[in-house]
């Protein structure tokens, strides 16, 4: 069997078959002649056939490692979002046969070449990771989603069984595997570089708990992430989560694996133009569910994409409208959020019933940028808003489509 020079190992369940294909399908976009080792119990083989025949065409291999006799079920975990899969990452040093393999967590995507870590100089150690961050600020531990390990010496050092044995004794009090492999290797780890492993989950989570200093943290900072890590229970992939580079994550899940076997220039763009987006963009902050016309201005406006943010979470009969495909939701809003959308916003609409949230108006009229609002909804004193009967919803209609230059009959 050709042993090669970069090597990745990652562990999956079913459940998890389609995000470990979007990890596969990133790493594929920057890196060419990449052996995958995929530790499994239960991945069909159909999709490793699959997986091999698309892999090909880039010089890249994958390997099929089933591991089926285990009791990692048996393990306790500290929450529901871990699975037994990560015990997989134990066995990597028996089963893979080069000796420097790179380890990603499935909840991962890579955004650029990874050189540095397959020819990484362990300067002796046997593993290299980043160091663990939470609320409280950076830990003394290392986070387990990334890891550049040394085969050779884990063989040498008999470290599956160590492993398995610590964790025997130590499953019920430790943070799953993490909190073993930290155990086993204490302070001997060569430290990386955060942007090979940049842990976004603590986003929603740190907001929630009204933790505001998280987005102007020197964690942020200016870094141009290799790897992004999507920690906690804030996935991508589930409804309704807030975190950062949610749509990067979407992007490299909806390529055609055609586009990245050959290279075309889909790969070097964006979400934004996977699904064509909208030309226009508006937004609308409330405090309630109640907006003027709302569902007739969507209808209406399918050029233009709306977004909702509000401080609480949202009532039903918002949430479901999201059958409109011109409209996001971001309830409990964080700062990024709200910077992201006013960012491209091109006009605003003061269309909520009620309070209005915090000096959002104000903000908007700062930047210069149209208001268009009912005579029963405009929270404007200034005097600066366009406004229109709210018996006229077409009227309003007509309006915003002559500020944006849209033919009422290009519909």
């Amino acid at each position: 069997m050709k042993l090669y020079q970069k090597v990745i190992a990652l562990g999956a369940d079913i459940r998890y078959m389609d995000k470990v294909e979007t990890v596969i399908k990133s790493v594929s976009v920057h890196n060419h002649e990449v052996k995958f080792y995929v530790f499994n119990d239960d991945l069909p083989s159909e999709w490793f056939l699959l997986m091999r025949n698309r892999l090909k065409v880039i010089g890249s291999e994958i390997v099929n490692v089933k591991k089926t006799a285990h009791n990692f079920r048996d393990f306790h975990l500290p929450n529901a979002i871990l699975s037994y899969a990560a015990f997989f990452r134990y066995f990597i040093a028996d089963e893979v046969l080069e000796d420097r393999v790179l380890y990603l967590d499935s909840d991962t995507i890579v955004n650029a070449k990874l050189d540095d870590l397959f020819y990484l100089n362990l300067q002796g150690y046997a593993i290299a990771a980043v160091q663990d961050f939470d609320q409280s600020g950076w830990l003394t531990t290392f986070n387990s989603g990334v890891m550049v390990i040394d085969a050779k010496k884990w063989r040498e050092k008999n470290s599956t069984r160590s492993l398995l044995e610590l964790t025997a004794q130590h499953h019920e009090h430790v943070y799953g595997d993490q909190g073993v492999l930290n155990m086993y290797f204490g302070n001997q780890w060569l430290h990386l570089d955060k942007e090979y492993n940049f842990m976004v989950g603590l986003d929603q989570f740190l907001h929630l708990s009204g933790n505001e200093e998280w987005y102007q943290s020197n964690y942020y900072g200016n870094c141009e992430p290799k790897i992004i890590h999507y920690t906690t229970e804030f996935k991508p992939w589930t409804h309704l989560t807030l975190t950062r580079y949610r749509k990067l994550w979407w992007f490299y899940y909806g390529l055609n694996w055609n586009d990245v076997l050959l290279g075309t220039d889909i790969i070097r763009r964006s979400f934004r133009d996977l699904v064509r987006a909208p030309l226009y963009h508006t937004c609308i902050f409330t405090n309630s569910a109640s907006l003027e016309s709302i569902e007739y201005l969507l209808s209406e406006l399918p050029e233009v994409h709306f977004t909702i943010l509000a401080p609480t979470n949202f009532a039903d009969s918002v949430v479901d409208m999201q059958r409109f495909l011109n409209l996001s939701i971001y309830p409990n809003f964080s700062p990024f959020n709200k910077n992201e959308t006013l960012d491209k916003m091109d006009f605003y609409l003061d269309i909520n019933h009620g309070g209005v949230v915090g000096t959002i108006v104000e903000e908007i009229s700062d930047k210069n940028k149209p208001i268009f609002a009912f005579d029963n909804t405009s929270h404007d004193s200034s005097g600066r808003s366009r406004i229109f009967s709210s018996t006229e919803p077409e009227k309003m209609v007509e309006a915003i489509r002559k500020f944006l230059g849209v033919e009422l009959s290009g519909k």
